[in-house]
C-alpha cells in the first residue's frame, strides 16, 4: 500500500486550536503551510510551528523531506528522531483508527510520557493505523524550543537532541508547567518528569539551571555499554542543550519585558543563537563568443551535456534503477583459473547442463571484425 494514495492520510484541517496533518503529508508540505501561518498569525500562537520549522531545516535533506512523512517518523520510533522529541514535549495528539467487527473505530492518543514502550515500539496497537497529528497553537505564556547536536551541521543524524516546552504564570517568569524530551539518551525518546516537577513553581534563573543540571544527570543516566558510545559527551550534551534552551527562552522573556536583560551576562547571550550553513553557490566560467558569430557555429559556445539535466535532477535511469523482469538472464565472464596460461580447450557442457544456464559464448561466436579490439594489437 502506498500511503500517499490513501486520501484519509493526506488530509489537512485547520481550526481555532491548531492544524491537523494527515500521517502521510510530506514534511515539505508541513513546512510550507507552517511558514505561511507563522507569517499570518500572532507570534504567541505559532511558537510550536516555528520550533517545528526550525527543526525540519536539519531533518535529513530536502530530497528526503519531499517524500518523507511525519507519520512514518513517529511509527518508526527511532531513538534519535529529530521530530519525536518536539512532538513529545508538545504533547501532540495523534488520531488512530482500526476496523473492529467490520466497523471503523477511532481514538486519540497522547504523545508524551508512556507513548514509547520500547525500542521502536509504542502504545498504538498492531491492528491500528495512525491517521494524523494535531499541532496545537501556543498561548502567550508558553514557549517551546528544540535543538540538535550532530557530527555535521546539516543533513546528519543526531547524537543528542532536545525539546523544551514551558508554560509560565501570567506575565511572570515562574514555571507553571514544563515538559522536556530528549533523543539519543535511551532506546526511545525520553522525557524527564522528575526534573520537570522540580522546576514547577521556580523562577527561570541561573539558580534553577544548576538544580536542573544536577537532576538531569541523575534522571537520564547512560550505561557505559550503551550503543553509540561517547557516554560522557552525550550526558554533557543533555545539560548543554537544556542550558541553550534556558538562554533562548530567557531572551524571549526579556524581549516581552517580563525579565530584565541585565540578568543575563552579555557573554552568555550568544549561546542561544543557532548556526546555519550559508546557502551554497556555484558558478561556471566560459569564454564568450563574438557577437557576429553565426548562431549555427558551436565553436566556443558553452553546450549543456545531453544528460546533464536528468543527472542533476536524479531522473537519469541507470542499470541498477531498472526493475528486474520475469525471465531476465544474467551475463558473467568465465575467467581463467591459471595466470599466464595458454587456453587449449573450452568445454562448457558441464555448465550448460545446469538448470538456468542458457548459453555460453566465446570467440567463435564473433566475426573476425567483431573481435578486433584493443588500441595497439587488434587481436584481443
Amino acid at each position: 500500500i502506498n500511503p500517499t494514495q490513501v486520501k484519509e492520510l493526506l488530509e489537512i484541517k485547520e481550526s481555532q486550536d491548531g492544524i491537523y496533518f494527515g500521517a502521510a503529508v510530506s514534511l515539505m508540505e508541513i513546512d510550507a503551510l507552517l511558514r505561511q501561518r507563522i507569517e499570518q498569525l500572532p507570534e504567541s500562537e505559532t511558537r510550536l510551528f516555528q520550533c517545528t520549522v526550525d527543526m525540519l531545516h536539519y531533518f535529513a535533506g530536502k530530497q528526503i523531506r519531499n517524500v518523507a512523512c511525519l507519520g512514518g517518523n513517529i511509527m518508526t520510533g527511532s531513538p534519535i528522531s529529530d521530530m519525536n522529541p518536539v512532538l513529545s514535549a508538545a504533547g501532540a495528539q495523534l488520531e488512530v483508527a482500526s476496523f473492529v467487527d467490520g466497523k471503523l473505530q477511532k481514538r486519540s492518543v497522547h504523545m508524551g510520557t508512556g507513548f514509547f514502550t520500547g525500542y521502536r515500539r509504542n502504545v498504538i496497537e498492531a491492528h491500528e493505523v495512525l491517521l494524523g497529528i494535531h499541532f496545537r497553537k501556543t498561548t502567550p505564556d508558553q514557549y517551546i524550543v528544540a535543538f540538535k547536536q550532530a557530527r555535521r551541521r546539516d543533513d546528519d543524524i543526531a547524537i543528542v537532541n532536545a525539546a523544551i516546552n514551558v508554560r509560565f504564570g501570567d506575565k511572570s517568569n515562574m514555571v507553571a508547567e514544563i515538559s522536556m524530551a530528549f533523543g539519543g539518551m535511551a532506546p526511545t525518546t525520553v522525557l524527564a518528569p522528575r526534573t520537570s516537577q522540580l522546576m514547577v513553581g521556580q523562577e527561570w534563573s541561573h539558580q534553577l539551571v544548576e538544580r536542573v543540571a544536577e537532576s538531569l544527570c541523575t534522571e537520564l543516566p547512560l550505561a557505559a555499554s550503551a550503543p553509540g558510545g561517547m557516554i560522557a559527551y552525550r550526558r554533557a550534551l543533555v545539560v548543554s542543550l537544556f542550558f541553550k534552551a534556558y538562554l533562548a527562552i530567557f531572551l524571549k522573556l526579556s524581549k516581552s519585558g517580563i525579565t530584565s536583560s541585565d540578568a543575563l551576562p552579555p557573554e552568555e547571550r550568544s549561546g542561544a543563537e543557532t548556526f546555519h550553513t550559508p546557502v551554497l553557490k556555484s558558478a561556471q566560467l566560459f569564454e564568450r563568443v563574438c557577437s557576429d558569430q553565426p548562431i549555427c557555429d558551436p565553436i566556443g559556445r558553452p553546450k549543456v551535456h545531453a544528460a546533464a539535466l536528468k543527472q542533476a535532477t536524479g531522473e537519469a535511469i541507470y542499470t541498477d534503477d531498472i526493475p528486474r523482469m520475469d525471465g531476465e538472464v544474467y551475463l558473467a565472464f568465465v575467467l581463467s583459473t591459471k595466470p599466464r596460461a595458454k587456453i587449449t580447450k573450452l568445454d562448457a557442457s558441464a555448465a550448460l547442463a545446469l538448470d538456468g544456464v542458457h548459453q555460453f559464448f566465446c570467440y567463435k561466436d564473433l566475426t573476425e571484425h567483431e573481435n578486433e579490439v584493443g588500441p595497439v594489437f587488434h587481436d584481443e
